[in-house]
């Protein structure tokens, strides 16, 4: 036999550590799609796990409300729509008060798992701390609409790949509007709970990207289709810059 059955055990389950502090609740940011795409470009997981011990990586950062701030996760929810940035908020390391380390010298009997108070990079050669956690929060977009016939043609190319054919290849589609956005309603897919799915398009850096709204409040916002109600529609700002003072001294 390969394996004998009646032997003893050689080894003992290996328990997770417990950590001496839960990890800090983080604050909640809503941004506007366009937006939300940059803080998920500075998402930089791989060069933090390829970094040497001992090493302050180098991080892409995202400037809001007068502090600069990293990110290590992300989260995109598919249908959901509930897409979501794991970022920190950064100070001077000269200005933090308690003890620091770098990726690979994380202790997760000190901090749980994804808790990074504390670590130490730098941001163009300065040495910064992250100091809370920011969830970052993608919200409809509140840039200009595509046309609604950008919005077909692209929609219509789309159906024979992705999901579109694996889940929607013989759904009826409508068109709706969300603050002037292009919606294109998905109905009868049978993979869909509820017999349908509304889909927003919209246009990022000249590519036209899904924006899925799970969310039933978008739902019942929904708009008729009319030919004039594109071009009528005025774009909200929903984020308003905030004046706040960036942070001094640090670059």
């Amino acid at each position: 036999m390969l394996f004998e059955l009646d032997t003893d055990e050689v080894s003992a389950p290996v328990q997770p550590p417990v950590s001496q502090r839960p990890k800090p609740e983080p604050r909640t940011l809503h941004v506007p799609a366009q937006e939300w795409e940059e803080w998920s470009a500075i998402v930089c997981c791989a060069k933090m796990a390829e970094s040497k011990p001992g090493e302050v990586v180098g991080v892409p950062v995202v400037e809001h409300g007068g502090y600069l701030h990293c990110a290590f996760s992300a989260m995109y929810g598919g249908r959901s729509g509930n897409n979501v940035v794991d970022a920190w908020q950064l100070i001077p390391a000269d200005l933090y008060e308690g003890q620091t380390w770098t990726y690979h010298a994380q202790d997760f009997t000190v901090r749980e798992r994804g808790d990074y108070t504390g670590l130490r990079v730098s941001v163009r050669g300065s040495h910064v701390v992250c100091t809370k956690p920011v969830s970052v929060v993608r919200t409809y977009p509140t840039i200009r609409p595509i046309s609604m016939q950008d919005a077909l043609k692209y929609d219509d190319s789309a159906r024979s790949y992705g999901w579109r054919a694996m889940g929607f290849r013989g759904a009826k589609r409508s068109w709706k509007l969300l603050h002037g956005h292009p919606v294109a309603v998905y109905h009868g897919a049978d993979e869909v709970e509820d017999g349908s799915t509304a889909v927003l398009l919209w246009k990022y850096k000249g590519r036209i990207l899904d924006y899925y709204l799970g969310s039933p409040e978008f739902l019942e916002n929904l708009q008729d289709f009319q030919e004039t109600s594109v071009s009528s529609v005025r774009t909200e700002v929903l984020c308003k810059p905030q004046t706040v003072p960036l942070q001094a001294a640090l670059f």
